[in-house]
């Protein structure tokens, strides 16, 4: 991936360009762009492809190589063979690699023991282990998960996405402006909400989009796209609906009301500034995606995560960002949205102080990587 902020170009790609430019999710322009806020020097290092990476190595040295991480650890067959070759990746580099954000990925919404991993994400956590000093992680699962395997040098960072906006106060404004809101919206259609996408790996995922959509047609709603699912559509195959949507249509037997719908109301950002720019013009933010929360919120919008596995509540929990689950989130919705703001006033007081924790970590992970921090990360510790 060779992009950071946003994508040059992206409004002449196609659906497939944009989605690979992209890394097959928007988001990661999101992780990307954090890092300016949290190394000082980012613009000296050159952002590669893999293939390119894999090119470089083989006739130079590179002095320094940072990664961009995401939740690579998982347990299934296409997992390890992409940690395959990761983990050769990273063994090419005869020098100090700096990995931000791994995480493991497991179903269960309350997995506390150790995830089991194959070899080859043992093998990928080992080669970026011994490589730093010291390997960021999501989440105390993760830690654990490594530890088990004898790696001990990892420390919880959360999310880089959550150093975008480095007000130490940002989490106590934003609950200032949900006790705002509380007392003046009372329906849904008076709220000019941000939904991110959804991801089908929940057994409630069907009628939390159920409820979504129905949003979309009813109400001041805008659906925020990731994943290339849905770009087909936006960028002009309009038959080209996915079976997910189809299948959770809450317009069933009303011709085109569905397509109208997403029409009218999906999005989607190839640049992160653009993203921040929208998200601060709405009310609410809620859905199932956690770039697609950090961005809303960093831009001080109140935002609820609906986390869906252990990955998405883990990495919740460790930045203080207030999340429901998906069986939450149609009881919330049928009770209206002060219902949403209350259950964000519920859980943001002790985002700023855990936070600024997670900063100085983060300070000293960058320090110990021979790197000097961001002057706005600073600001946190």
């Amino acid at each position: 991936m060779k992009h950071t902020t946003g994508i040059a170009g992206a409004y002449r790609m196609d659906a497939t360009a944009l989605s690979n430019a992209a890394g097959v999710n928007l988001g990661n322009l999101v992780f990307r762009h954090a890092l300016r806020f949290i190394i000082s020097d980012l613009d000296a290092f050159e952002p590669v492809t893999g293939p390119e990476y894999r090119d470089i190595v083989q006739s130079e040295k590179p002095d320094h190589v940072l990664v961009s991480c995401a939740n690579w650890l998982g347990q299934t067959q296409r997992d390890e063979q992409f940690n395959l070759g990761r983990a050769e990746m990273v063994e090419a580099a005869d020098c100090t690699v700096t990995a931000f954000g791994l995480g493991v990925q497991a179903p269960a919404m309350d997995a506390e023991r150790p995830i089991r991993l194959g070899p080859n994400s043992i093998r990928l956590a080992r080669a970026l282990s011994e490589r730093a000093p010291q390997l960021s992680v999501r989440d105390e699962l993760t830690r654990r998960t490594l530890e088990a395997s004898g790696i001990t040098n990892a420390v919880v960072t959360g999310c880089p996405s959550n150093f975008i906006n480095c007000d130490p106060d940002l989490g106590r404004r934003v609950a200032a402006r949900a006790a705002h809101l509380a007392g003046r919206l009372t329906r849904w259609d008076e709220v000019r909400s941000a939904i991110s996408e959804v991801t089908g790996g929940h057994v409630a995922s069907g009628a939390v989009l159920k409820r979504q959509m129905a949003m979309l047609d009813e109400t001041p709603a805008f659906y925020i796209l990731q994943t290339p699912g849905l770009l087909p559509f936006v960028l002009g195959e309009r038959t080209n609906i996915t079976d997910l949507y189809r299948e959770n249509n809450p317009f069933m037997g009303q011709s085109g009301r569905l397509s109208k719908a997403l029409l009218s109301k999906v999005l989607h950002f190839g640049n992160v500034e653009a993203w921040l720019d929208f998200s601060r013009t709405c009310d609410l933010s809620f859905g199932m995606r956690i770039h697609g929360t950090m961005v809303p919120l960093q831009a001080g919008v109140p935002s609820v995560l609906v986390a869906h596995d252990s990955r998405t509540v883990g990495l919740a929990a460790a930045m203080g960002v207030p999340w429901i689950s998906p069986e939450q989130f149609l009881t919330i919705h049928d009770a209206g949205p002060q219902a949403m703001l209350d259950a964000f006033a519920g859980q943001i007081e002790g985002y700023d102080a855990k936070r600024k924790v997670l900063a100085g970590v983060m300070k000293n992970l960058v320090e110990a990587s021979g790197l000097r921090p961001h002057a706005e990360l600073l600001r946190l510790v």
